[in-house]
């Protein structure tokens, strides 16, 4: 016993027995240290992989404005090279570990490879040109077997790039264009004797265009009470939201051209009562008719169309006693002699071939009752000469022209209203009275906004950099207005330094810093040299990093009569500021007094011809004057922006990495 306690008390051999307990927990220890960093390693080179393959389609969506269904098939082989798991060459292979890496990859796929629990809602799983995304997961499933345990059977990684509207930019031109269409109308019916409003009728934009692509809006009839015998109609166009008021910045009315002028549209007010006369007649009702005016009461046209005119016309107890006429006066032109009808008891001449609209703007008719004494049974006998009596302005026609701005059409309606004469277009006459309300809408068609290129065959626009159309513009604001030509031909040379976002919340311009929302307007001292030298060297002789200059323009039937196929690295891209509807004169003024505008938005323009193109691709083009056309164009330089950035829309689009 004194032995066998002495053998229990001796300590030799213990630490082999330790080592021979703890041995295997150490290595196991080890071998999953070692695996687990190896799980890490793997994992972050997997989201490397998810992210170079999403990044790698970001060019690529470029096509989707031209060729989606090409697009479409590039986007999904780039994602599929670059994140390591197909075509020819693959880029950004798995790390090696334990076996060979099995790594799987889902496109535009709400779950990851075999995880139909794992559901991200936020996918549009349709192809990446309709879906504006490359939404990249990536699964490895060859995991050692002891992380399974701890539900652990995959490595995911995920990586998006999405196509959206670019709130920012860099290297802009110090070119801007002013939209050309409003973002806020209304109408205003008033009192042409006194210019008291009447009423205020809010106009909508309607969802969808017309036929030629212009922009509709149109107001809920509102009640119109006509008891004068001048009602006009004003419409204002806003280039800013909300206000539609007259005489604030960004907002023009017509036809308000002369401050006190004649409006757009007039509906006359005719009386009921009295008693007319061939000495006194007395207008009931005069309506217009279409000829080769489409419209007689506003003729898209312009002068020099014809319009038709019928009037009821009060001479005395007999409609048309012998030797009276009635003809027709319009803008002050030549006397058209009416037909009497004796049925409806109206005085007309027919649209075609009709009476010519003498003038731009608002045309005034006038009715010239005649009588000849010579006539049997006349009622003017025993007088000297034909005698003549004038009833003036019984209504108004109105030529389309610089007064109307970019209104192409405008027409008041009564719903449910049956026009008394046929042809009559409009609803432009009534009884004046006190009670005499009527339930009136006014729809006008306006100048689409500054459009994308539909197709290889679509026409040049000129930008023409004087005036109200386009301007030059200094960049950034904080600097003079006074730039040097030798200074703003370097702005044109080399982009507006700095970095400029769409104006959101100063449309007064009243913060001038970095990132800028405003530009100058209304420069001086820049003659066509510094533009034209300018131009010419920012497309031909020196254009940005990477850029390369066609000489023979790649605006060519290159697409089945779409939009062309234009290179990435074409200098005839061009970045420009867009500036709100109404914000700058005829003359390229700012209608700010400091001379600073809001940023509206960007816009992409391939340029077909400048001023010094020595390739001649338009040799008709101005020296102060580009020509082209406004592209959908995903533009490297930008970092940042905010919604979908669809195929037609207006502006440029940047491809962001977003998740």
């Amino acid at each position: 016993m004194t032995r066998g306690l002495a053998y229990l008390a001796d300590e030799r051999g213990a630490v082999l027995v330790t080592f021979a307990i703890f041995a295997p927990v150490a290595i196991l220890l080890a071998v999953l240290a070692i695996d687990t960093n190896n799980w890490f390693v793997h994992s972050r080179h997997l989201q490397l992989q998810a992210d170079a393959g999403a990044l790698a389609t970001a060019k690529a969506f470029q096509g989707c404005f031209t060729n989606p269904a090409t697009a479409n098939s590039a986007i999904t082989a780039l994602a599929e090279q670059y994140s390591g798991t197909g075509g020819s060459p693959t880029y950004n292979r798995q790390v090696n570990g334990p076996g060979t890496p099995s790594v799987y990859e889902v496109f535009n796929a709400k779950s990851p490879y075999q995880q139909p629990s794992l559901v991200d809602r936020s996918v549009v799983e349709k192809p990446p040109c309709e879906a504006e995304m490359a939404d990249v997961k990536l699964t490895q499933t060859n995991l050692p077997w002891y992380w399974k345990p701890f539900s652990v059977p995959y490595i995911n990684a995920h990586a998006r790039v999405e196509i959206l509207q670019a709130s920012t930019a860099r290297g802009v031109e110090p070119l801007a264009v002013a939209e050309t269409a409003p973002v806020a109308a209304a109408a205003y019916f008033i009192n042409e004797d006194n210019k008291e409003i009447l009423v205020k009728e809010t106009l909508n934009k309607q969802p969808l265009p017309n036929a030629e692509g212009q922009e509709v809006w149109s107001g809920s009839p509102l009640s119109v009470t006509i008891n004068h015998p001048h009602v006009g109609v004003v419409i204002a166009l806003s280039g800013k939201t909300g206000d539609t008021t007259c005489g604030d910045t960004f907002v023009n009315c017509y036809d308000e051209s002369t401050g006190t002028g004649p409006s757009l549209l007039h509906i006359q007010g005719w009386q009921a009562g009295g008693t007319g006369s061939w000495e006194a007649p007395i207008a009931r009702e005069v309506t217009l008719q279409p000829g080769s005016c489409t419209d007689a009461y506003f003729a898209a046209q312009g002068p020099s169309c014809t319009i038709g005119v019928t009037a009821k016309v009060d001479v005395g107890a007999v409609p048309n006693p012998p030797g009276v006429g009635v003809s027709a006066v319009v803008g002050g032109g030549a006397a058209v002699a009416l037909t009497y009808n004796a049925v409806s008891k109206l005085w007309s001449v027919a649209g075609t071939p009709g009476i010519k609209l003498p003038n731009a703007g608002s045309n005034r008719v006038d009715l010239l009752v005649t009588c000849n004494p010579k006539t049997s049974g006349s009622p003017c006998t025993g007088k000297k000469g034909t005698q003549e009596h004038k009833v003036e302005d019984v209504q108004r026609a109105y030529a389309a022209g610089a007064s109307s701005g970019a209104i192409k059409r405008a027409w008041v309606s009564e719903p449910g209203k049956t026009e008394p004469i046929p042809g009559s277009l409009d609803a432009d006459s009534y009884e004046s009275c006190a009670g005499c309300t009527h339930k009136l809408a006014v729809t006008v068609d306006v100048e689409g906004s500054l459009g994308l290129a539909a197709s290889y065959a679509d026409p040049v626009r000129k930008l023409r950099f004087e005036g109200e159309q386009g301007v030059r513009a200094g960049c950034p604001p904080s600097e003079s207005p006074e730039q040097s030509g030798s200074n703003y031909r370097k702005r044109l040379e080399e982009g507006c330094p700095g970095t400029y976002k769409i104006n959101t919340s100063d449309p007064g311009c009243t913060v001038l810093t970095s990132p800028f929302d405003c530009v100058k307007v209304g420069l001086t001292g820049k003659d066509t040299g510094p533009t034209k030298q300018g131009i010419s060297a920012r497309i031909e002789t020196a254009p940005p990093s990477g850029k390369h200059f066609y000489c023979e323009n790649n605006w060519k039937n290159n697409n089945g009569g779409g939009v062309p196929i234009i290179p990435e690295n074409d200098s005839r891209v061009i970045q420009l500021f867009i500036i709100p509807y109404g914000s700058v004169d005829e003359a390229g003024r700012s209608v700010l007094g400091n001379e600073d505008i809001p940023i509206q938005n960007f816009a992409a323009f391939y340029v077909t011809g400048f001023p010094g193109d020595k390739c001649k691709t338009d040799p008709s083009t101005g020296n102060a004057e580009i020509v082209g056309h406004f592209i959908t164009y995903i533009n490297p330089l930008v970092s940042s922006g905010e919604g979908k950035c669809v195929a037609n829309s207006f502006g440029e689009c940047v491809a962001a990495l977003t998740q």
